[in-house]
């Protein structure tokens, strides 16, 4: 089941450079809606730092409670996400542009330590997670597209990306529901971006409208991580459980 929310979150990656990036319509829309770059905001100095702290905290919680294995792929998960974004902005191509943005880095960062943490956290702490990291998610999703920084496009790309980078490095098959949902988000989120930048031309309702796709985006490329199949009688007696009762002696 692993293999079907990095399958979705590939293929809402492609879905949404192609929609919001080569076609020539999904650009102008975008673009109709943004705003000037705000080069002098104190957010683009401090971000490399506020990510660095991230990262430490997230590597520092899972070493404390000795989760080798989930600091592990944490590590692995924010590096690669981080490093991926940062390769794929100088890659890609925009057409008509100076410069490409896909997919954003400041929400690529922001998703990846959401879902490090997550991914340290005991299992059945990982769901009270969620809300807190969806609403970071989205402000920041929201706070580059009022900077003009980034388009609504590159806010569902590198939630795709992150989320496909957490989903195989997930350490444990997620339960069916989990991974359907985590696999249908961002094809989803491409739609509802398409809907809401093609309905209107205000930049405030663009910018309410990234940070709630931002939001549920990002709870459902986390729920692969947290909700796990509910065990069976099959794997209770596999583990040691036959139904006897047992009394002390």
């Amino acid at each position: 089941m692993k293999l079907l929310p990095v399958g979705g979150c590939v293929v809402g990656f492609v879905l949404a450079y192609a929609v919001f990036v080569l076609s020539p319509t999904g650009r102008r829309l975008e673009d109709a809606t943004l705003l000037p770059p705000d080069l002098t905001n104190s957010l683009g100095a401090i971000s490399p730092g506020l990510i660095a702290i991230g990262i430490v905290l997230v590597l520092a919680v899972g070493v404390l409670q000795q989760h080798w294995r989930e600091t592990a792929a944490a590590a692995v998960l924010m590096a690669a996400s981080i490093s991926i974004a940062w390769v794929l902005k100088e890659w890609l191509h925009r057409p008509e542009s100076a410069g490409n943005s896909y997919p954003g880095g400041h929400v690529t960062a922001c998703a990846a330590i959401v879902l490090g943490a997550i991914l340290v956290l005991p299992r059945d702490m990982r769901p009270v997670a969620l809300a807190p990291g969806a609403v970071l998610t989205s402000y920041v999703a929201a706070a580059t597209a009022e900077l003009g920084w980034h388009r609504l496009s590159d806010t569902i790309g590198a939630l795709a990306l992150c989320g496909a980078v957490a989903a195989a490095l997930s350490d444990g098959p997620p339960a069916r529901w989990a991974a359907i949902t985590g696999a249908i988000a961002p094809i989803a989120a491409v739609l509802a971006g398409y809907v809401a930048v093609a309905s209107t031309t205000s930049s405030d309702l663009v910018i309410v409208a990234t940070g709630a796709i931002a939001a549920g985006t990002m709870a459902a490329v986390a729920l692969p991580l947290c909700a796990q199949p509910r065990a069976t009688a099959d794997t209770r007696v596999a583990a040691g459980y036959d139904g006897t009762p047992t009394y002390p002696v």
